[in-house]
């Protein structure tokens, strides 16, 4: 046997110096490297959400965690001049949902307690909250405080999900409605001042608005904690207006009246104004609207305009009519001024000193000027006048001459004057400024049309403010609305009393043509306008649309104004009416329409300003004069100025209308003073029970039976004591019943 074979193993190559080790430093090196760079990655990384992004990501956290909400400020309120809140802002919440984040197994339960706090249908929010197409549900709209916590504390003590919020809001509530519509104004949805007083003062009113951050719930809305950080709202300032209450009531309801009864076309106007201090008393533009729900339109026939328009036609049509409802017409639409104009003529042509008021002019009934006729009313010849006579005849070729000695470049320089060529500055939005000729283009025929008040167009507040400085010494005054600002807490902050802008005329002028006013009204072309026992100057105005197309007979339609003065010893306040496009056929002068509707109004604004009534030249018992339909002035309007003339006064029982019957009779002989109550829908009397005056103070006895309807005659000392009455105590009288009370001397009386 071969012995085994010795296999010897290979002999291994002899390593090469240094390889391992220069392996291993590479591995270790590349192990560094990524060690080194990985750091240097988480480093920067951490460096960049620490350092460079860390404020950000800070507040992205505390956006999730905190809810930041806003707190609108109180806006401020605006009240009259006597302290009455015509305009305020309350503070109110909504209250919304997101259905898609509510539990569905709490839906059923939660809407039962959300309606039952809510004063809803629980179906109906059930309803709501399943919905969850939509991510944002109101619930309910204005709710109040302890409302809006019963919903939170129903949210933060549900057991399920339920994404229900609570959001603070105001709301702006006009507490007056459909009243000083047009000059109040009124704020959009955002809650910004929108038209009339809101816009023109929004900065004022608006205040800045607060801010409170505090914890959110997982849905994103706010959890109820006391860690809440706050930042309150500076509330805004407040309005105390020159407007009076009672002085705009009684211009809103004379004047929605007369639009009604003599089918006015496009709207009337009224305004009353201090005379020497330029606050306005009152200012009406109706028909109008209610402020509380602004875009509704109102008046029916802007409304029936609507009917069968569609789409884009639709809009414009709307939002035409909306805008036609808001312009206060005082301030933004112009007319032609008519014959009021001509007391500015007047007192022009005195001031140059080119008439005197004895100067005198002829009126033969027709005029020419270059290549035009003109004629006087009804073509009617004045003869030979004076300047006050003119005025009173609202003559128009008197005018023209004295124009003609007045000259165009004066006329033109006291047609400024007077502002005819600017805004008045008054402190209400979207005032206009009027239009006019220019000096070049004031030839013969623009002078002689200007002269009585045609062929320029003003607006109302700008013709009245020029009758103020006519009548007030001459001064051009600055007519405002606000009288005063108060903070928040009702402190004074500013005092709005601007000073006149120039003198016009001389104060010996102003007197002049005073003077001449007030022949108008006692026995001149505005005679509707007396009222016995006040002192009362003015002017009426009636003007052709010119601009406007003819109707078939050639004539135009045409704008009824009249201006008011009074005391005219002492102007104290002026009041004008304007009725644009008259469209009634029962009267046809400004004298029969407009002057006896100021009469009217200021027949109740003298007593209430506590203007005294001279009394030593009327009788102290009147006969009541028949009203009745079927005479001269059975209309409601003419039949109150005509009881304005005997010193009685007056009061419609049933509406506008034709006076049918009256009480006290026609023939009656009555106190002065006494009221006439005026039927224009029924023959029967309305009664009311007599009060029991025996025993108390004749002048408090008095006023109990006027206050119930009833007409005094008092038999003995005005304020003794009163021992009988002519009626029984309650028993049911007529109004307008004449009660005797007998008076002594003996005890005060009650009271």
């Amino acid at each position: 046997m071969a012995p085994p074979r010795k296999i010897t193993p290979p002999t291994p190559p002899e390593p090469q110096p240094g390889v391992p080790r220069l392996l291993s430093r590479r591995t270790a090196v590349l192990l560094g490297l990524f060690i080194v760079l990985g750091f240097g990655l988480l480093i920067g990384r951490l460096y960049w959400l620490q350092i460079t992004m860390g404020d950000e990501y800070q507040a992205e956290a505390a956006a999730q965690q905190t809810l930041d909400a806003t707190l609108p400020a109180q806006r401020g309120n605006i009240y009259d001049a006597t302290g009455n809140v015509l305009a305020r802002s309350v503070t109110v919440w909504d209250i919304t949902a997101d259905p898609t984040v509510c539990d569905p197994e709490g839906i059923a339960e939660a809407s039962e307690g959300l309606a039952e706090i809510l004063n809803l249908d629980a179906d109906e929010v059930y309803e709501k909250l399943s919905d969850t197409s939509t991510r944002y549900k109101v619930l309910a709209k204005s709710v109040d405080k302890p409302t809006a916590d019963a919903v939170k504390a129903l949210v933060n003590d549900f057991d399920k999900d339920l994404a229900v919020i609570t959001t603070q809001t105001s709301v702006r509530q006009y507490p007056c409605g459909a009243f000083l519509a047009s000059v109040l104004g009124f704020c959009n949805a955002d809650g910004d001042g929108f038209y009339g007083l809101e816009k023109y003062y929004d900065e004022t009113l608006a205040g800045v608005d607060g801010r409170t951050v505090t914890v959110r719930n997982r849905w994103g809305y706010e959890v109820d904690n006391d860690q809440a950080t706050t930042y309150p709202a500076e509330d805004g300032k407040s309005l105390v207006l020159t407007v009076d209450i009672n002085i705009q009531s009684i211009l809103e309801r004379y004047l929605s009246e007369a639009i009604d009864t003599y089918d006015v076309q496009e709207r009337g106007v009224a305004i009353a104004i201090d005379v020497n201090t330029g606050a306005v008393l009152g200012m009406a533009s109706k028909p109008d609207f209610d402020p509380n729900d602004p875009y509704t339109i109102y008046d029916e026939d802007l409304a029936a305009m609507l009917d069968g328009l569609s789409g884009d036609e639709f809009t414009t049509a709307q939002g035409a009519a909306r805008e036609r409802q808001w312009k206060n017409k005082a301030i933004t639409e112009l007319y032609e001024p008519g014959s009021v104009f001509k007391l500015v003529t007047a007192a022009a042509a005195l001031d140059a000193g080119v008439i005197v008021p004895n100067s005198s002019f002829n009126c033969p009934g027709s005029y020419a000027v270059a290549d035009r006729t003109y004629t006087c009313y009804n073509h009617k010849a004045h003869g030979i006048q004076t300047v006050g006579q003119a005025v009173n005849n609202s003559c128009n070729i008197a005018f023209i001459q004295i124009a003609q000695r007045l000259g165009a470049q004066d006329f033109y320089e006291y047609y400024n004057g007077f502002g005819f060529r600017e805004k008045t500055g008054i402190d209400l939005p979207g005032e206009e400024s009027g239009i006019s000729h220019t000096l070049s283009s004031l030839g013969p025929v623009q002078l002689a049309s200007s002269s009585f008040g045609q062929t320029h167009k003003v607006t109302p507040i700008q013709m009245i403010t020029a009758v103020c400085a006519v009548v007030n010494g001459g001064y051009l005054v600055q007519p405002h609305l606000v009288s005063s600002i108060l903070d928040s807490n009702g402190n004074l902050v500013e005092e709005i009393d601007p000073e006149p802008k120039r003198q016009v005329v001389s104060e010996e002028v102003s007197s002049q043509v005073v003077s001449m006013m007030e022949g108008v009204v006692d026995g001149g072309s505005g005679r509707n306008a007396y009222v016995a026992g006040y002192r009362i100057g003015g002017k009426s105005g009636t003007s052709e649309k010119l601009d406007v197309d003819a109707n078939e007979d050639g004539s135009y339609n045409v704008s009824y104004s009249f201006v008011g003065v009074m005391p005219v010893d002492d102007p104290q306040i002026a009041v004008l009416v304007m009725l644009d496009d008259v469209r009634s056929d029962t009267f046809e002068t400004s004298g029969t329409i407009s002057a006896p509707l100021v009469g009217n109004m200021l027949s109740e604004i003298g007593p209430y300003m506590g203007f005294e009534k001279d009394t030593s030249n009327l009788s102290s018992t009147v006969t009541v004069p028949n009203l009745v339909l079927g005479n001269s002035s059975s209309e409601w309007i003419l039949a109150q100025s005509t009881l304005n003339s005997k010193g009685l006064d007056h009061e419609l029982v049933d509406g506008i209308g034709q006076v049918i019957h009256q009480s006290p009779a026609a023939g009656t002989k009555v106190p002065l003073g006494s009221t006439v109550y005026l039927y224009t829908q029924s023959t029967e009397d309305q009664t009311a029970a007599v009060p029991d005056v025996v025993g108390r103070q004749g002048e408090f006895a008095s006023q109990m039976l006027k206050a119930a309807g009833f007409n005094v005659s008092v038999s003995g000392p005005e304020n003794g004591l009163v021992t009988a009455q002519s009626v029984e105590k309650d028993s049911q009288q007529p109004l307008g019943t004449v009660i005797t009370i007998t008076t002594t001397d003996s005890g005060a009386g009650e009271e």
